[in-house]
């Protein structure tokens, strides 16, 4: 890792994409630099993702204190996914020498192609931010944010080239975690999302594309209706947090990570399919629609029931063991999901 000096020297530099994260070989096309601006958890994800498919990185701050912390986490962002079979190690530690930090907006973009923004989720913010990278990247320069629920619609226009602006939305956490949501805004290029279709399938991402821009785009929308339910039951006092937890990860939860609702209950239908399973169950399911939560503001006691509730499940465990427990069993399931799939 190295400083404004060096970053702004390897401004024209360009390296081999040679292995992503998911482990698959990828070759091809040389890329240039990537920008990361914004040094925070997502941030730090993000450049240790690209770190560890061998790809020069610059990180962007304006804190440089911030800049610090966020490099040592792409690095040990980079090595876990090395050490769990993830990324070939030798492609992972060459990205992890090649990162570097600056708090010089233009020394970060300089010559690169692809733009992570990753400021905090404030549109006035996230509009100047994506201004000045765009008045300084590379007129080809794809400009995506990860912003979980601003309009991109919005934030583009602050854009004099809003064509190669478009959402860009991970799960958290973004190295380890594949899927990318990519949402166009109203003046967003086709061409544009089919160029970070590409590029995040070269670094290991899974990419899926929404057709416009919408508030939470998929997943968020999906869970947030599935928390509102598993917030209310604990509310009406049906079962506690920890058994709403469980009954989520030790039944759908686990066929969820093998397919997604629609393919799962095609097979629930036996051999008639989706048809069949909605013609023999649509009256149970309908029973259960008019009996969810329905409410779309949060009932003024339910972060003290559910942390209260969190406590018990929690137990002694520290959050760094939680996260350390939660990233393990992500990587199992991925090393799982390439061992059958192959990718």
């Amino acid at each position: 890792m190295g400083d404004d000096t060096r970053a702004a020297s390897a401004a024209g530099a360009q390296t081999e994409v040679e292995s992503g994260p998911a482990g698959n070989a990828m070759g091809g096309p040389r890329e240039a630099p990537v920008a990361v601006v914004g040094a925070g958890l997502t941030g730090a994800s993000w450049a240790g993702l690209y770190a560890a498919a061998g790809l020069e990185v610059r990180l962007h701050d304006v804190d440089a204190g911030r800049l610090d912390v966020a490099a040592e986490r792409a690095a040990a962002a980079a090595r876990f996914l090395a050490g769990n079979g993830l990324a070939d190690p030798a492609v992972a530690e060459r990205g992890v020498d090649r990162l570097t930090t600056t708090t010089e907006l233009p020394v970060a973009v300089a010559g690169v192609r692809h733009v992570q923004e990753c400021v905090r989720e404030d549109l006035a913010l996230k509009r100047e931010v994506v201004a000045a990278i765009d008045a300084a990247a590379p007129v080809d320069a794809l400009v995506c944010t990860s912003s979980s629920g601003l309009s991109i619609s919005e934030i583009q226009t602050a854009a004099a080239h809003p064509e190669r602006c478009l959402a860009a939305h991970p799960y958290n956490p973004p190295h380890v975690v594949p899927l990318v949501e990519l949402a166009p805004g109203a003046l967003t290029a086709p061409e544009a999302l089919d160029r970070a279709a590409a590029f995040y399938t070269a670094v290991g991402k899974v990419p899926v594309k929404l057709t416009r821009d919408l508030p939470g785009y998929l997943a968020n929308r999906m869970s947030a209706a599935l928390w509102r339910e598993a917030c209310d039951l604990v509310l009406r006092g049906v079962a506690t947090a920890s058994d709403v937890d469980k009954a989520v990860s030790y039944g759908p939860g686990l066929r969820w990570a093998a397919f997604g609702p629609h393919l799962l209950y095609d097979l629930g239908g036996g051999e008639e399919g989706i048809v069949g399973h909605i013609e023999h169950l649509a009256a149970v399911k309908e029973g259960m629609l008019r009996d969810l939560a329905t409410w779309t503001t949060f009932p003024p006691e339910t972060g003290a029931m559910l942390d209260a509730g969190l406590a018990e499940e929690k137990g002694a465990r520290t959050y760094d063991e939680l996260v350390a427990e939660r990233d393990a069993l992500l990587v199992a399931y991925l090393r799982a999901l390439r061992e059958i799939r192959g990718h």
